[in-house]
């Protein structure tokens, strides 16, 4: 047995972040939202949103897994996918009960490319591969953090695909659940809610998608799972590259 520890963690309850980023970006640097508009055309230097055209220095295309709307030829030119991800939450028993850290189990070693340079690693992959063989094909590693509510939120599974299934497989969560619980301990808990997400994710190993289809105008996308954690860093790397 063994483990790993950083005390730099944070955790950020991403329902509660995101309904509140809108008025916090407005009244600190004057952003302007317009919600319930689709933007259908980009003609740079200026956008067509909802049959008005705006004029603009520099446009950011970030349209996260619609790769077909806006400049699809353009798109087409990278090996891009889309990776739909299965999801739960759930309500302890006692809810001022806290299990500190976030938890990862031993697959989290195969999924993150941060520990490609470990040089058993290779080892490892193949020891999941032959007692784990579910986990590895469903791309499944297993997480749980805790919100300020006390509510834990567990996951996930990994499936790649330009069109990825909407239903959720009851049989991916039970997998997950099985390997939390044979690190975590977590026993008195509840679930609340499932879901899945989809995000855009580049079948080279890269990073992440940036690249300009016409003068003042950037495609950011393509994250793959980081995306929360990474956006405020590379955005503001991104956007210092092009106005040095």
């Amino acid at each position: 047995m063994g483990g790993l520890f950083s005390k730099e963690e944070l955790i950020v309850d991403p329902r509660q972040a995101m309904a509140k980023l809108p008025a916090y970006m407005n009244e600190k640097w004057g952003i302007n939202f317009h919600w319930g508009k689709t933007v259908t055309e980009v003609n740079g230097p200026s956008v067509v949103v909802s049959g008005k055209k705006y004029a603009a220095d520099l446009l950011f295309i970030c349209t996260g897994s619609d790769f077909e709307t806006l400049y699809p030829e353009h798109f087409s030119k990278y090996p891009l996918t889309k990776c739909k991800l299965q999801m739960m939450r759930f309500a302890m028993e006692d809810r001022n009960q806290r299990i500190g850290p976030a938890l990862c189990g031993g697959l989290s070693l195969i999924h993150y490319n941060s520990f490609k340079s470990a040089p058993s690693l290779s080892l490892l992959k193949q020891r999941f591969s032959q007692t784990l063989p579910e986990y590895i094909q469903w791309g499944i590693h297993v997480m749980v953090s805790q919100n300020q509510s006390g509510e834990l939120t567990i996951g996930d599974s990994h499936e790649y695909g330009l069109s990825p299934d909407p239903f959720d497989k009851q049989h991916i969560n039970a997998l997950i659940l099985e390997y939390l619980h044979s690190f975590s301990g977590l026993n008195n808990i509840r679930q609340t809610e499932s879901w899945n997400g989809v995000y855009a994710k580049l079948s080279n190993g890269e990073a992440d998608l940036f690249v300009s289809p016409e003068e003042g105008v950037y495609i950011f996308s393509a994250t793959g799972g980081a995306g929360m954690t990474l956006s405020f860093g590379l955005a503001e790397e991104r956007v210092d590259s092009i106005l040095s």
